[in-house]
């Protein structure tokens, strides 16, 4: 359906018209049962939905427009038709909501569970791309909505419970396309990233490639009042600075753009809080008792 689209599936390669004064992006993701996914925690729809969700938000980071997409998937033998197609609809329901073209990919066997690997590819206009490197001291640091409700909506679905609005910020996450879209055409943010493995290591690639430091605040910190009254082992703010997987824009803004921030906030063009500063270096936690400490990149690493 889309015209842009010149070689969809079935020929060797897929091929694309990219559209003129306009950068192409690409991002890709790689699930795997055991290590992203647990059968038992999410449904396989749900499973098919957050595989491309999750690049999309790769893309709303970036300020672009996500357009095509290729997926892979290799499946072991336990896996029923009936259920790889649940996955597909998942996938297909979810790039007709996000305006997103499949245009080919891969099958395989899986001898060690289920995997699905989504390219996705997008485009951004020349200019508006917010890269990682561009934090400058001074800067403030704001988040797009609240931080922790994933992570502790998955803590939920391992205690038995299927409802309710922190695990549906796990299942299915919302990538911030109009808000970075929003961000970029205004040239209001200086870097840019998608809050995937928890705030505290997102925050930390934003400062090492751009070879700053930076403070935040502990009650800054943007919390949903349902995560403040689950019962859970760790406090809030565990969850809000290292759960990972909540999907929001951790962004750096100059000075002079502050107020543009908080007019679009009271506007409702924005959801966002000030939760910090970029530094000359080192990265620090203030809490409640202005009391500093070290911010570590604790969120989730695959190699420890």
């Amino acid at each position: 359906s889309d015209k842009s689209v010149l070689i969809s599936i079935g020929d060797d390669t897929a091929a694309v018209k990219v559209s003129k004064g306009k950068t192409l992006l690409a991002t890709t993701d790689l699930l795997t049962e055991g290590i992203h996914f647990d059968l038992r925690y999410i449904s396989f729809f749900q499973l098919g939905a957050k595989a491309l969700l999750v690049n999309i938000s790769d893309i709303a980071a970036m300020a672009g427009i996500p357009r095509y997409a290729l997926i892979a998937i290799a499946v072991p033998d336990n896996i029923k038709i009936e259920e790889l197609n649940e996955i597909y609809r998942g996938i297909k329901k979810t790039a007709s909501a996000y305006k997103v073209s499949i245009i080919g990919g891969d099958t395989s066997g899986s001898k060690n569970g289920l995997m699905i690997n989504i390219t996705l590819l997008g485009e951004a206009k020349q200019g508006n791309i917010v890269k990682r490197d561009g934090a400058k001291p001074g800067d403030k640091i704001f988040v797009t909505g609240t931080l922790g409700d994933s992570s502790a909506g998955l803590e939920l679905l391992k205690n038995g419970k299927r409802k309710g609005f922190l695990i549906n910020r796990h299942l299915r996450p919302t990538p911030r396309i109009k808000e970075a879209y929003f961000i970029a055409k205004n040239r209001f943010a200086t870097s840019m990233i998608d809050v995937s493995d928890g705030v505290a290591t997102d925050l930390n690639h934003i400062c090492e490639q751009s070879r700053v430091g930076a403070v935040i605040f502990e009650d800054k910190i943007p919390l949903s009042k349902e995560l403040k009254k689950a019962e859970l082992k760790k406090g809030p703010l565990e969850y809000a600075l290292s759960g990972g997987e909540d999907y929001e824009l951790l962004f750096t803004v100059k000075r002079k753009n502050v107020k543009n921030i908080y007019d679009a906030i009271s506007r409702n063009r924005l959801s966002a809080t000030m939760i910090g500063e970029i530094t000359k270096k080192g990265i620090l936690l203030v809490d409640r008792e202005g009391m500093q400490r070290p911010l570590l990149p604790t969120g989730f690493n695959h190699f420890k």
